[in-house]
């Protein structure tokens, strides 16, 4: 291929690029909808105690709960509409999409690294359009957030849980 040409095609695959990762991130559809308020992980971190076990209707066996040791600077946030950084470690998978991922903290923090704290995670549903798959990269989630216990199928899963609306660079 001759040189221009060669500058032609890279810059066809460089804008293809842009549109289709323009095109991946949902956008919300609602013009009146607030800006989010953009958080830092400091805003999540709180200092974190063994957790109590607690009864839960419909489940057998005792559950740990962290409710009581959130404080109410963090509870305020929920469902809060936030933008926050952090790193996806994908947990559903739709071809090169992401329907549910895991928001973390730091690269350090994943399924091969040091275990994140309770407030160094998000667990975060797609809602309408997934997201493009965006591993290893700094990326910046928006969506509804809630705060508090979050259990599946009778197990402690997490305090934070996210209603992503959009997922960019």
């Amino acid at each position: 291929m001759m040189p221009a040409c060669q500058a032609t095609f890279r810059l066809t695959l460089a804008l293809a690029g842009a549109f289709l990762l323009a095109d991946a991130a949902p956008r919300l559809h609602a013009a009146d909808a607030p800006a989010p308020t953009s958080i830092t992980w400091a805003d999540l971190r709180f200092p974190v105690s063994p957790p109590k076990k607690v009864e839960i209707e419909g489940v057998k066996h005792p559950v740990e709960t962290f409710n009581e040791q959130i404080p109410d600077k963090v509870r305020e946030l929920d469902n809060q509409r936030i933008e926050i950084r952090g790193y996806m470690m994908p947990t559903e998978l739709e071809g090169k999409n992401v329907r549910s991922f895991v928001l973390v903290v730091s690269q350090n923090v994943c399924c091969y690294g040091a275990t994140p704290d309770i407030n160094e995670y998000i667990v975060v549903r797609m809602t309408g359009k997934p997201a493009l798959l965006l591993e290893n990269m700094p990326i910046r989630v928006v969506g509804k957030l809630h705060v508090g216990d979050i259990y599946d199928n009778g197990y402690w899963t997490g305090i934070y849980a996210l209603e992503g609306s959009e997922v960019k660079l």
